[in-house]
C-alpha cells in the first residue's frame, strides 16, 4: 500500500486521500471504527489480517498514513517483529511527535509515514522514511502550502512514481480553482484516485486505481480538516469506501 495525495485548503486546512493497494490473498478490511489507546480517541479502518491500520485520525487533530517501502523496493527479511499497521496505531496514540525519535523500529519492515499534526492555527506535515537495511529513520519537514503525491516504493518504480506526479500536477492545475467549495475539491481528488492515468493510456498496473494479477486497489479513504472556523468546532472527517465489499462510511472526529 498505497497511493496518497495531499492538497492544502484555505485557513491552514488540508485534504488527504489514500488508495490502498493490496494482494488478493489478504482479508478484507473492516470499515473505520473508533477505539481508544493511551486515553486518545482514534478513528481508523481495521486491517483484516493483523488488526492494525494504514491510516487514522485522533481527537488531538493528528492524521497519519503509512505506505509500504521507503525510498526504493527492498528485499523482505522475514519474520518481522511487529506489523507496521500495529505500529501506526501506537504512533497515533503518542503524546508528542517527538516520541517517534525514540521508538524501537528494529526488525521492522521499511515504510514511509506521513505525519500531520494540528499546531495552534496551522498544521505541520512531516515525512518519515524507515530504511530497515540501514537501521535509520529519515525525517523531512514538508511545506503545507503545496500539493503532493506519494506512491509506495514496493509497488511502483521511480519511473512510474514520476509519471504519477506528472498526472497529479496536470489534474490539480486543470481542475482546482481558487474559491472552490470543499465538497467540490473533495470530489475532484476522489475522481483522481479513481481515474488518474486513464487519459494518459497508462497500463492498469500504473494507474492510480491499480490492478494486476496479484492484487490492486482495494479501498479509498479521504480525510478533511475543518480547523480555525469561527462558526463551528474544529473537526476531522473520514470518508471510506471498500471496493471489494462495496461498503462505505462517513465519520467525524471533534478535535479537542
Amino acid at each position: 500500500m498505497c497511493t496518497l495525495t495531499f492538497v492544502p485548503l484555505e485557513n491552514n486546512n488540508f485534504l488527504l486521500t489514500s488508495s490502498r493497494d493490496e494482494q488478493k490473498t489478504r482479508k478484507n478490511s473492516e470499515l473505520p471504527s473508533f477505539t481508544k489507546l493511551n486515553n486518545k480517541q482514534i478513528l481508523r479502518p481495521v486491517d483484516g489480517d493483523a488488526g492494525g491500520s494504514w491510516i487514522g485520525i485522533t481527537q488531538t487533530g493528528r492524521t497519519l498514513c503509512l505506505l509500504n517501502g521507503a525510498f526504493q523496493k527492498h528485499n523482505r527479511n522475514t519474520p518481522y517483529r511487529k506489523s507496521r499497521g500495529i505500529i501506526l496505531m501506537e504512533l497515533l496514540a503518542m503524546d508528542s511527535e517527538n516520541e517517534i525519535e525514540n521508538y524501537n523500529f528494529d526488525k521492522i519492515e521499511s515504510f514511509t509515514l506521513i505525519w500531520i499534526d494540528k499546531k495552534s492555527n496551522a498544521v505541520s506535515l512531516t515525512e518519515y522514511r524507515w530504511v530497515e537495511e540501514e537501521n535509520k529513520l529519515y525525517k523531512k519537514n514538508v511545506d503545507t502550502k503545496y500539493a503532493y503525491i506519494w506512491s509506495s516504493a514496493t509497488l511502483y518504480t521511480s519511473e512510474i512514481a514520476e509519471k504519477r506526479e506528472e498526472w497529479f500536477e496536470e489534474w490539480t492545475e486543470f481542475y482546482l480553482k481558487k474559491g472552490q467549495k470543499i465538497d467540490t475539491i473533495s470530489q475532484i481528488l476522489w475522481h483522481f484516485h479513481v481515474k488518474g492515468g486513464e487519459k494518459q493510456n497508462a497500463t492498469p498496473r500504473e494507474q492510480i486505481l491499480m490492478q494486476d494479477p496479484h492484487g490492486g486497489t482495494v479501498s479509498l479513504t479521504q480525510i478533511i480538516s475543518y480547523f480555525n472556523s469561527k462558526s463551528t468546532k474544529d473537526k476531522l472527517t473520514m470518508k471510506h469506501y471498500n471496493l471489494n465489499t462495496l461498503k462505505s462510511s462517513f465519520d467525524e472526529m471533534l478535535v479537542k
